[in-house]
């Protein structure tokens, strides 16, 4: 707009001398001067214009690179591209390493919680009554003794059960009651689990408790089996032993 105001204004102003100078020459009244003042003015209006619109274009010129300098992607670095590929691969595994620890994590949460009610339902069926259910089945003492020890094997005996035991059978067997009915399933089978239970409890440990436990065990087993009789050499050698032991518990 502002070129086209100068051109007219160019264009104006030799209008107007023509038309100002033929008005001189022929003596008439023309409009030249009119012409010619308007064609000045347009051409300073246009002249003025002409450096704003260039500016306002070089403005907008520069501000068109600057937003496609900022769109436009920097171009990546052959060594910066394989370190950040190396991060990425890095991050992935260590992500895909947490994710595999946290599921194997769920699982053995899963597994152990299973055992534990495992656990507790086993408890919850106390040894006595399955000492009984043992001792009123169908087949031979040495069967139902089988029996016994297959489910004494895996019971869960605590410290206080184990003292409990411990002193239920030194009882026992101080009044000579632990062989005096070898024909009474359930007794005698529930004194075979007490024995056996206090010697999985302590396990190869030489003290006179646990060789007491296990001479009464012996004794109780065999009696029991009809292997060995109340007045068998075996069976006094068995005691004479757990007389030792009582010794040296002081009992």
């Amino acid at each position: 707009m502002s070129y086209f105001l100068v051109f007219l204004g160019i264009l104006g102003v030799f209008a107007g001398l023509i038309l100002l100078i033929i008005g001189l020459i022929k003596k008439k009244k023309m409009k030249g001067g009119l012409v010619l003042g308007i064609s000045i003015v347009a051409f300073i209006i246009g002249f003025i214009m002409v450096p704003t619109n260039s500016t306002e274009s070089t403005d907008k010129s520069k501000e068109k690179e600057k937003v496609e300098t900022a769109v436009k992607p920097k171009e990546e670095a052959p060594e910066d591209k394989t370190t950040r590929e190396k991060k990425e691969t890095e991050e992935k595994a260590l992500t895909e390493q947490k994710a595999k620890e946290e599921a194997e994590a769920k699982v053995k949460a899963e597994e152990e919680a299973r055992l534990k009610a495992e656990q507790a339902a086993s408890v919850a069926v106390t040894w006595q009554n399955k000492v009984k259910e043992i001792a009123t089945m169908n087949g031979t003492s040495t069967e139902k003794y089988d029996a016994v020890m297959l489910y004494a094997k895996d019971y869960p005996s605590t410290e206080d059960e184990i003292k409990e035991f411990e002193k239920y059978i030194i009882t026992e067997y101080k009044s000579k009651n632990y062989v005096a009915d070898i024909n009474n399933a359930e007794y005698m089978l529930s004194n075979i689990f007490r024995a056996n239970v206090i010697n999985r409890f302590y396990g190869e440990v030489q003290s006179p408790i646990n060789n007491f436990a296990f001479d009464f065990y012996q004794n109780t087993k065999y009696t029991y089996r009809g292997v060995d009789t109340l007045d068998s050499s075996a069976v006094r050698s068995n005691e004479r032993q757990m007389d030792k032991a009582l010794k040296q518990m002081g009992k």
